[in-house]
């Protein structure tokens, strides 16, 4: 249900899994209290566990804001504060942006900033990214990051790029991915390190929101 406790870099690795599609092999119980702030201020706050060993209790609050100044441009922030039993406490800050390319294309880039309390470090994460929808099957979205950290001091821990196509196969529950990646990542002194992931996913309760 949730990516608080999984570092950027390997939220990265989920392409283009948004926070809703991901899947979560831990049962998750919770009290979620949801209310608007103000014009387009959405607030909501939980608290619950996770069944696993040991268990985790956890509570999360988040608050987020999007707004469209102009025709073309949107966007977004969001602020999101947490606790995990056995991880301590945390609070991530994200902004968005995106506008119309023309032809079906859609510009988006966005900016997180992650506070880890418990090594009392930041994680940051800047994306850009395109995206077309080529029929009522397929879409394509190529991107370009860049990940950091602030400790030992400020640095550039990776660069990447990557191309997601994603094709329906059927009705609204049975989707395939394939996404060449390159990666630079400043372990291997930013040699690059390709990749090919294709991935099924199959989607039991609800239906998909299209872009």
């Amino acid at each position: 249900e949730t990516d608080d406790l999984v570092p950027l870099a390997e939220r990265d690795r989920d392409r283009q899994l948004v926070e809703s599609e991901r899947t979560d092999s831990t049962a998750t119980g919770a009290l979620r209290f949801i209310t608007d702030l103000g014009d387009a201020v959405n607030f909501s706050t939980d608290i619950g566990g996770r069944l696993r060993l040991p268990p985790e209790m956890f509570w999360r609050a988040k608050v987020g804001k999007g707004w469209k100044p102009g025709q073309d441009w949107s966007f977004g922030t969001e602020q999101r504060v947490y606790y995990y039993h056995t991880e301590g406490w945390g609070a991530r800050t994200w902004f968005g942006a995106s506008r119309p390319l023309g032809n079906g294309w859609n510009f988006y880039a966005s900016s997180e900033l992650e506070w880890i309390h418990d090594e009392r470090r930041f994680e940051a994460a800047q994306i850009f990214s395109v995206h077309k929808r080529l029929n009522n099957r397929s879409e394509l979205r190529p991107r370009l990051g860049v990940l950091g950290e602030s400790k030992p001091n400020w640095r550039t821990t990776s660069y990447f790029a990557d191309l997601t196509w994603r094709y329906r196969v059927y009705e609204d529950w049975l989707f395939a991915e394939l996404i060449p990646a390159v990666t630079f990542p400043r372990e291997d002194d930013f040699k690059e390190r390709g990749s090919v992931l294709f991935r099924i996913e199959m989607y039991f309760a609800g239906t998909m929101e299209r872009d």
